[in-house]
């Protein structure tokens, strides 16, 4: 219903309620002033007492309509909110548990401890960490919509931009750690070499030619360009850490707060008594789906 169509129905009710309320009184009043053409067996209190009953009747159901449709909306209000403050409850438990699983400090802190002790067993944690990384917002999948999607789009988007740089800094440390450890190895190497020379045949092809390339390898590696270069990359999960996840983690915070908000003040909109919450869930709908389209 358009505005100017709701002024025009306020306007005529205003002019049919001031009818009822004084302008029959005066023609019964007139009618009876004149005292022509027209005789009964009342006079005119008792029939401005009908009128008043009647009145009275029409106020009394007015009233109960009135209460009744405030009410309901009331409790659409009610459940709307209940129901909308709960999926953002739930949204926001998820991004703070993403973030929980991207946190670098943790693995960082696995990895310094197990570094040069027992390499093995630190790619093994930096690759778990990659896997937690490469999946951090499969979980969101599961309960977004496309009407939501857009109001939290920048923190799936900046989720998976942090992620992305830890990867790549963990890959680094990858590989400085599968080069350490093939420092570590290198008499084990050398034995095999000897071996094989000795007793031909003692091993594999894939193995002989995967020994041949750690040896080859060895000529390039040594302990301080490799310590030299898991301090920098460690330096860089800090500064990412630093700069860019708390910044996200204060988004997140700041960006529900927002939502809450405009969930309240939708919710209280509903109970504009011209708003019908099912038209208006529609044209929500449309709006979300228009802007999922330019997306």
């Amino acid at each position: 219903m358009s505005k100017w169509k709701k002024i025009i129905i306020i306007i005529l009710s205003l002019i049919v309620i001031s009818v009822f309320v004084f302008g029959i009184p005066i023609v019964i009043n007139e009618c009876y002033k004149a005292n022509c053409g027209y005789s009964t067996a009342w006079d005119a209190s008792a029939m401005l007492g009908y009128y008043g009953v009647i009145l009275g009747a029409i106020i009394t159901v007015v009233t109960l309509v009135a209460t009744i449709t405030f009410t309901k909306k009331q409790i659409q209000r009610e459940s709307f909110l209940k129901t909308e403050s709960e999926k953002w409850s739930k949204l926001k438990s998820i991004f703070l548990d993403i973030l929980a699983n991207i946190n670098p400090i943790v693995t960082l802190k696995d990895v310094m401890e197990n570094g040069f002790v027992d390499p093995s067993k630190t790619i093994t944690i930096l690759q778990r960490y990659q896997v937690d990384c490469k999946t951090s917002t499969d979980l969101l999948n599961a309960h977004l919509n496309m009407n939501d999607y857009p109001k939290v789009k920048h923190l799936i988007e900046g989720i998976s931009k942090i992620a992305e740089e830890f990867v790549d800094i963990s890959s680094g440390e990858i590989e400085q750690y599968s080069d350490f450890r093939i420092l570590q190895n290198k008499d084990v190497f050398m034995l095999m070499v000897e071996r094989e020379n000795a007793y031909p045949g003692s091993y594999t092809k894939e193995d002989v030619e995967e020994n041949q390339a750690n040896i080859e390898k060895l000529k390039t590696l040594n302990n301080e360009a490799i310590n030299s270069k898991i301090k920098h990359l460690n330096s860089e999960f800090i500064r990412v850490y630093e700069t860019k996840y708390r910044a996200l983690l204060q988004s997140i915070g700041s960006t529900f707060e927002t939502l809450e908000m405009a969930t309240v003040q939708e919710a209280d909109r509903l109970l504009n008594l011209g708003v019908n919450p099912q038209t208006q869930t529609k044209k929500k709908k449309l709006k979300n789906e228009d802007n999922g389209d330019k997306i």
